[in-house]
């Protein structure tokens, strides 16, 4: 990367760290005091340090208040952490490293949106690379990446089968976390299928998507495929001005539904578990029958006690400390030890103030992409409508899944792309935006040529 800095540009120095970062194993990785330091980590600070050592190479286009947002994250837990007696500098490097660095390296890459255009052909060959990694691990039952590097698979990607296929996790360490990831690259593959579609990159590429979308049914798991599905109809719904009625109506039928068969769904959702991971358990007295996906509902009832005495700051590492266990049923402190919701853990570690810190990352990005989407138009419009429908899907399937490092790494790039792509609209070159028509009259179709 420093070489490519020396003879290019530091941005793309950047982007050769960032592509690494994307292909690096999260479990490479050492012990630095209480902390786990990447690889992915250690390459993000290098590719920062590019940019950051030539600044006269470097124009940043502006701030946005929602840069304070991963700030006020950071800070909220590390101070929870401190409160709770858990405080150690590898620590506070840690937190850092999870809520921080991905986000500033996504906004030092992308500075215009002509800079997005050049990423799109590198995220989307990294979102090939993995699709491909994944479908071929799931049909031929061996993860490549764990036989060559002699690392150990997960439990759910070494005997987690599904349908008879292996649950792909490729060099993401689970399942879940493997596809998460594949889906929030998705926009980029997408916005590279326009690009073809514009007659403007192979039109090979239109297959791609199709690649992607075969590598995430690879995972065998439903968090994936929402957010894959919610890119599709962010676009839809952007591009297709005649089907957002029908889409409403279609949604409010839906939740009738699920509400009218919740019970029918629940079982059917079951019916690719394993029959010995249901049992009957009791909590506060009460029998409840457990399952994988009644998991996440239980959550709740289990974790009452906790959650009422969570506080301003929560408990800092939660499961890090005796009393925290003491808190749970002692028949349910194993089953229980994985919660499955990053809203509820993440109040659990930082209590209130740490969760008002994490919602506004989405809700802020939300607000910010209606206020700033007309002034684009072309590519660039079409990449910010897939990633903020990528990152509003996966703050839903937040509710399902805790946010582990390799989710989260890309959950924050991509917020950051999006926030720098749409405050970089603002002073782009005219060949790159142009004049916005109304969003009532927006059609997917190949732009005009600049004037």
């Amino acid at each position: 990367m420093l070489l490519v800095a020396r003879f290019h540009t530091p941005r793309h120095a950047a982007r050769v760290g960032w592509a690494i970062a994307c292909l690096a194993p999260p479990w490479l990785a050492m012990v630095l005091g209480a902390a786990e330091i990447n690889l992915r980590g250690v390459v993000a600070v290098i590719a920062i340090t590019a940019i950051v050592v030539k600044p006269r190479q470097f124009a940043f286009p502006g701030f946005s208040w929602i840069d304070l947002v991963p700030v006020l994250i950071f800070v909220s837990a590390a101070l929870s952490t401190t409160l709770n007696g858990k405080f150690s500098p590898s620590v506070i490097v840690g937190l850092f490293c999870q809520w921080v660095l991905p986000y500033v390296l996504a906004r030092l890459i992308l500075i215009s949106d002509r800079d997005a255009i050049e990423i799109i052909p590198w995220a989307a060959t990294v979102a090939l690379i993995l699709a491909v990694a994944m479908i071929l691990e799931s049909v031929t039952d061996i993860n490549l990446f764990s036989k060559l590097l002699g690392h150990a698979e997960s439990v759910q990607g070494e005997t987690g089968h599904r349908f008879g296929l292996k649950r792909a996790e490729a060099w993401l360490s689970h399942p879940i976390y493997a596809g998460l990831f594949l889906a929030l690259l998705s926009p980029w593959v997408f916005a590279q299928a326009y690009e073809a579609f514009c007659k403007r990159a192979s039109r090979l590429w239109l297959l791609v998507p199709a690649i992607v979308g075969i590598g995430l049914l690879a995972s065998l798991s439903r968090g994936p495929c929402i957010v894959f599905g919610g890119v599709i109809a962010g676009l839809v719904w952007h591009y297709v001005p005649p089907i957002r009625m029908l889409s409403i109506f279609a949604f409010v039928i839906l939740i009738a539904v699920g509400y009218t068969m919740g019970p029918s769904l629940l079982h059917l959702a079951e019916s690719v578990e394993r029959p010995d991971g249901m049992q009957k358990i009791k909590v506060d007295g009460e029998t409840y029958t457990y399952s994988g996906t009644r998991h996440r509902y239980l959550l709740f009832k289990v974790y009452e006690k906790p959650l009422a005495q969570v506080g301003w700051f929560g408990f800092g590492t939660w499961g890090s400390l005796p009393k925290h266990e003491a808190m749970l049923e002692p028949q349910l402190r194993q089953l229980f030890l994985s919660v499955d919701n990053h809203y509820l853990l993440h109040y659990l570690n930082t209590g209130i103030v740490g969760s008002v810190a994490f919602s506004l990352l989405p809700l802020g990005i939300l607000l910010l992409f209606l206020r700033t989407r007309t002034v684009l138009s072309g590519t660039p419009e079409f990449l910010s409508v897939a990633l903020i429908s990528s990152l509003m899907a996966s703050s839903v399937v937040l509710a399902t899944v805790w946010m582990a490092e390799a989710f989260c790494f890309a959950f924050l790039l991509n917020a950051g792309f999006l926030v720098a792509l749409l405050v970089a609209s603002r002073r782009s070159d005219p060949p790159i935006v142009r004049t916005a028509r109304p969003l009532r009259s927006q059609r997917f179709s190949r732009p005009r040529s600049a004037p």
